[in-house]
């Protein structure tokens, strides 16, 4: 998926959607073409809690327009001929932050749901163009057949109740032509297998005790040297205190506080260190451009254990795996992430 076209896409359909109000006011179309209703959640679409049923609607006449046009773009390049597009639509009382808070590149990325992104996933429309809303874009290849899911977000000012429409869309991969270059001639090279680490990572977590089994007050501790445990959640339910951890399900968001200064933990659990790897290379498209650093002081990937370090402006962040497990610690300041993994157990 090409960045701009993604873009563009994003600020014309929120501004369609956001400007033709509320979803029962909208009168659909007649035609049908390429759209057809869903009758559930696909198998590699995770559900969010709160979602219910389908509603029994039809999908709003702006968007199903804008999709023949503009929203098709998402496709283009990436297959042949106009997609076909399967739609779902619901109410909901969760928050267009809910939405963007659980469809998250890293919970689509893993194992089954397999999509990939253009690093953002979800766009908050108030932040992008001052309009309310939420958009979301997902691909991906399986066999001859190339994949888009986007999910589309609006609020009725009168109700609060949030609309929240699924389109999964499918076009034919495009046929190399003949004599033509290989389609991975400039991609990265297929992973191997997962080596040991040939030197020393940040922090000598190489050195560390491999976590194990889904205790959750043992995978993130209550106290970290100077820094106290003060939430842990659920990525999908954020504000409920997490009392458990599940195998390649929800990311875990735990906060720790010592006086004024506080740090951000994302964990996961995950079946396989392969998926685990994936979940490290989302990060580095998120803090680090999808730029992976070549200095071993910063970065290793394809290794026990692989890490990610970056410093900037924004903050410092540190993102590893050991086995098939995942953790990462945002922090104001290098001094700040520095103090908290020292004393980490992992």
């Amino acid at each position: 998926m090409k960045r701009i076209l993604f873009v563009l896409s994003l600020l014309a359909l929120i501004v369609v959607f956001n400007a033709c109000g509320a979803v029962n006011q909208l009168n659909p179309l007649t035609n049908n073409d390429n759209f057809k209703k869903a009758g559930a959640l696909w198998n590699d679409v995770p559900a969010m809690d709160g979602l219910g049923n389908p509603i029994d609607a039809e999908l709003p006449a702006p968007i199903k327009l804008f999709m023949r046009t503009g929203v098709s773009l998402v496709m283009k390049g990436m297959g042949e001929g106009a997609p076909s597009w399967d739609w779902l639509m619901f109410t909901t009382n969760q928050s267009a932050d809910d939405i963007t808070n659980f469809y998250t590149t890293t919970r689509m990325a893993a194992a089954p749901y397999n999509w990939a992104s253009d690093a953002s996933g979800c766009v908050n429309g108030q932040q992008a163009i001052g309009q309310a809303g939420t958009f979301c874009a997902f691909t991906k290849q399986q066999g001859d057949k190339q994949i888009g899911l986007l999910i589309i977000t609006a609020q009725d000012e009168k109700t609060k109740e949030t609309s929240v429409i699924f389109l999964r869309g499918e076009s034919a991969a495009t046929p190399v032509a003949q004599n033509a270059p290989s389609a991975n001639a400039n991609q990265k090279p297929t992973k191997g297998a997962i080596t040991m680490l040939n030197g020393a990572a940040p922090y000598g977590i190489e050195k560390r005790p491999l976590p194990s089994g889904l205790d959750i007050d043992q995978l993130l501790p209550k106290q970290v040297g100077a820094y106290t445990r003060a939430s842990v959640e659920r990525a999908s339910n954020q504000g409920t205190q997490a009392t458990s951890v599940d195998i390649d399900g929800d990311s875990m968001y735990a906060r720790y506080r010592s006086g004024a200064k506080e740090i951000f933990v994302e964990f996961s659990a995950t079946s396989s260190a392969e998926n685990a790897q994936s979940i490290l290379d989302v990060a580095a498209g998120d803090a680090a451009g999808g730029v992976f650093p070549s200095d071993p002081r910063f970065g290793s990937r394809g290794t026990e254990p692989s890490y990610l370090k970056v410093v900037n402006g924004d903050g410092a962040f540190m993102a590893w795996t050991r086995g098939g497990y995942y953790f990462s610690v945002s922090a104001k300041s290098e001094p700040d992430l520095d103090a908290f993994m020292q004393a980490f157990p992992y």
